[in-house]
């Protein structure tokens, strides 16, 4: 099976989800142009107290996957996008004007807002059960590392499975029976568990996946002083909201469940699935970023062996340190 490399498929996507997700306002200077998932961060900055910044205002967009993010970045239509880890992969091979500027994790024995997940009468009882299977991902995210990832494990590749692209959120494929296994994220996984309608056959908790979640800022946006700082701001502020969220998941679920549209208890029960952190950008957080990587060198996504660690930019790191210590 053929592989097409998506870094190029993604920005024209990209290029056309932006202009519908906002009107292209001319920048002021004072104006931080953020690119958000399902409104995930938003909410949590609202939620926790953060979003009302004083010395800037912050436009958003919202968008489907990190790769089209990415996109508008490079398009010069957003100064900061967060995603997971695998879209800077892509990104970085496809040279990319992004610096990852801040990292959030899974905290020690946490568990993941994502899974690998089949009917639960299916025979299919272990990763190695996959070869010749389908199994539904969406291309260039980090569901993408999570499949190849749990293959590789198992002595098996992308090669040994027949990929089907995601095409939305829920079980449908599944139902359909258009494919074996799927991949499924939040709130979806819990409302599907909770409905009896799937069996995790892997979380996407490490060492599945590094758990990882980026702020990613334009090359142009750090390169512009005003900017720089508003970044820093919104670091610092994005960390405490994690940290708030981590330890009040009562008092952050009836947000939640109104993004979503669940019930508080589902709600809480996804907050709490996956409690997170934010912090400095150590070697070992580049490591895993290097092995995921080589993982999709290996894979033939491509082309050419990347240094990891030139895509990030640590002149955040004692900001985020401060806000985990913080009383």
């Amino acid at each position: 099976m053929t592989y097409l490399r998506p870094s190029l498929r993604f920005f024209v996507l990209g290029a056309l989800l932006f202009l519908t997700a906002c009107g292209g306002a001319p920048d002021n200077g004072k104006t931080l142009k953020i690119g958000d998932q399902l409104h995930a961060l938003k909410s949590s900055l609202d939620v926790s107290g953060e979003g009302r910044p004083t010395d800037y205002t912050i436009e958003w967009a919202n968008f489907v996957g990190g790769p089209p993010i990415i996109a508008a970045q490079t398009g010069g239509s957003l100064d900061v996008g967060w995603m997971a880890e695998t879209p800077l992969i892509f990104a970085q091979a496809a040279g990319s004007p992004v610096k990852v500027v801040a990292v959030s994790k899974t905290v020690e024995g946490g568990g993941s807002p994502y899974a690998l997940v089949v009917k639960p009468d299916s025979p299919i009882r272990s990763i190695a059960d996959l070869k010749g299977k389908s199994v539904s991902f969406m291309k260039g995210t980090v569901l993408h590392y999570f499949v190849a990832r749990l293959l590789d494990k198992q002595g098996l590749s992308l090669k040994d499975i027949k990929t089907v692209q995601a095409t939305g959120f829920g079980t449908g494929l599944l139902d359909k029976g258009s494919a074996d296994a799927i991949t499924i994220g939040e709130p979806y996984l819990t409302q599907a568990l909770d409905a009896g309608k799937v069996r995790v056959l892997a979380s996407g908790a490490p060492p599945n996946t590094p758990g990882f979640f980026y702020l990613v800022a334009s090359d142009a946006a750090l390169a512009d002083p005003a900017k720089a700082k508003a970044i820093g701001d919104l670091v610092a502020r994005a960390a405490r909201a994690t940290r708030w969220q981590r330890e009040n998941p009562a008092k952050a679920a009836p947000a939640l469940a109104k993004r979503y549209n669940v019930d508080a208890a589902i709600a809480e029960k996804i907050i709490t699935r996956a409690p997170a952190s934010y912090a400095p950008i150590s070697d070992a957080i580049i490591a895993a970023h290097q092995d995921e990587a080589d993982l999709f060198f290996k894979e033939g996504l491509i082309r050419k062996r990347l240094d990891a660690s030139q895509i990030f930019d640590k002149r955040y790191d004692d900001i985020v340190a401060a806000q985990e210590v913080a009383k």
